[in-house]
């Protein structure tokens, strides 16, 4: 998947002495609402502009804590709502600016007298004033939005940077008090997402997706995001459809077309959606609408990347029309002559059309790379088949044959063999994972000598990669990253 899209938020500077929160003109002004009367509210608001102005930080909190006390103890006898909410709205904004970093206050130290010993989460209470004053004083709501949007940005922006530091559990916790805030706000489930899919939790981090395109809706500023969802939420469809079958296979593949062309439709042309479009039409088995897709990367190839173009490649081959997918291919090695899967489809493309003089060039690649790839082997052993199907001479038939018949051999023979499952490039380096099988009759252990390579196919780092020991007749998985930040392709030298 695309590496996650955060965006930071500004909050509004909302603190304890600021004009917009602590004064009655302001108060009087932008909402309108009596906050001085009856007695109750007259005295929590006294105490309110006293923490407000006091300059004794020992004093603030037995201010706000009286105006708690005032506003929560019998709050049936204060015969005015609008009011009430209105000022501990106010007082709640101040506690939370003493208590910077911190979202859960004991209610005693906050001056209720009922459930002293509890907690009191102090973003559900602005929450919950902010709402019950729009609820019982409309015109409030603009004032109402000034103080949500300084709690949200606080805590929004806490956990991306939670996230980017890799604090998981902390970046989960900030963005569900995000939600609680600011539950309409498609940002915080994008940061859930990110965390779910770090942690291989793949069903959540998918219907944290679906919530990201539900409430971005038509909104501009959420447009970037809910693309970045769709896309990831369509590949995770296509990969399992991969594995299923029947009508579980179908309905992921439809969930991933829907995805991808409400996709193009926002974004018309855009090259990775493009490719994963053509993937989900070649699954569903529409080949013609997948040709029509390859027209503009074989008629302009420049404007794509070499990984577009691979894919491309693939999913032509995979749609049964292998000469365009021979021209997708060498369109990509132009750019990166060394990918190894993008070689092994070339060649196997060129196999289907019996171009031999393709083929010959890209197996010897493919086995300077991938030395002990057992399939590997067994296309060159094809190679040599299409040549001496080719070939009318009998002497030049008979030594074609032979060499069928000797990479054949090679092939059955091989040991150790190695199965590259994965391989690209990461932020800053090259990963490799992949398995080594031990087919011989006793326990061994090898060394895989990786050299990573960057476009033109120079050598910018190496890693020895140690494996084993392995059974008889067992295998080991091994995974490895190198810091290469140029790297774009790999290959080992032969392991015996």
């Amino acid at each position: 998947m695309k590496a996650s899209m955060l965006m930071r938020v500004a909050g509004v500077a909302l603190v304890a002495g600021s004009t917009a929160v602590t004064s009655p003109l302001f108060a009087q002004a932008t909402c309108n609402v009596n906050d001085g009367s009856p007695f109750q509210l007259g005295g929590a608001k006294q105490y309110v502009i006293k923490a407000a102005s006091s300059r004794n930080n020992d004093e603030i909190p037995k201010h706000l804590a009286n105006a708690i006390r005032l506003l929560t103890d019998s709050p049936e006898k204060i015969k005015n709502e609008p009011g009430r909410q209105w000022l501990l709205l106010r007082t709640f904004v101040q506690f939370r600016s003493l208590n910077e970093g911190k979202f859960m206050l004991n209610r005693g130290d906050m001056g209720y007298t009922i459930n002293p010993q509890g907690k009191q989460n102090l973003l559900l209470a602005v929450d919950t004033a902010a709402s019950a004053l729009e609820k019982v004083a409309p015109q409030c709501a603009e004032a109402v939005k000034g103080y949500r949007q300084q709690f949200y940005g606080d805590v929004y922006n806490k956990a991306v940077s939670s996230l980017q530091a890799n604090q998981d559990d902390t970046a989960a916790t900030y963005a569900n008090l995000a939600l609680m805030v600011s539950p309409t706000d498609p940002r915080p489930w994008n940061v859930l997402s990110s965390v779910y899919g770090k942690q291989n939790k793949i069903d959540s981090s998918m219907i944290a997706m679906e919530r990201i395109i539900a409430i971005a809706g038509n909104d501009t500023l959420y447009k970037r995001i809910k693309q970045q969802s769709r896309y990831n939420l369509a590949v995770i469809n296509l990969t399992k459809a991969d594995a299923a079958t029947g009508a579980e296979k179908e309905a992921e593949i439809g969930k991933a077309k829907t995805l991808l062309q409400d996709y193009l439709k926002d974004s018309p042309g855009e090259a990775n959606a493009t490719q994963a479009l053509a993937r989900a039409l070649r699954l569903s088995g529409d080949t013609t609408a997948v040709a029509n897709m390859f027209g503009d990367m074989l008629e302009t190839p420049d404007k794509f990347t070499a990984d577009q173009l691979f894919e491309a490649g693939s999913n032509a081959a995979g749609s049964g029309r292998d000469a365009d997918a021979v021209k997708l291919f060498e369109a990509g090695f132009a750019k990166n002559p060394n990918h190894r899967n993008a070689l092994y489809n070339y060649a196997n493309a060129a196999f289907g059309i019996k171009d031999v003089a393709k083929m010959g060039p890209a197996v010897q690649r493919l086995m300077t790379i991938d030395p002990n790839f057992e399939r590997g082997w067994r296309l060159v052993a094809g190679y040599w088949q299409l040549k001496s199907r080719a070939e009318t001479d009998a002497a030049k038939k008979k030594v074609f044959q032979d060499s069928t018949l000797f990479y054949l051999d090679k092939q059955s023979k091989l040991n150790p063999k190695v199965d590259i499952v994965a391989s690209g490039p990461t932020r800053t380096g090259y990963q490799i994972q992949g398995a080594v099988n031990n087919g011989g009759t006793a326990t061994g252990t090898w060394t895989i000598k990786f050299e990573i390579l960057d476009a033109a196919g120079a050598v910018v780092a190496t890693r020895d990669v140690a494996v084993g020991p392995i059974e008889a007749g067992s295998a080991m998985t091994f995974s490895v990253t190198v810091e290469a930040p140029k790297g774009v392709a790999f290959r080992y030298a032969p392991i015996k």
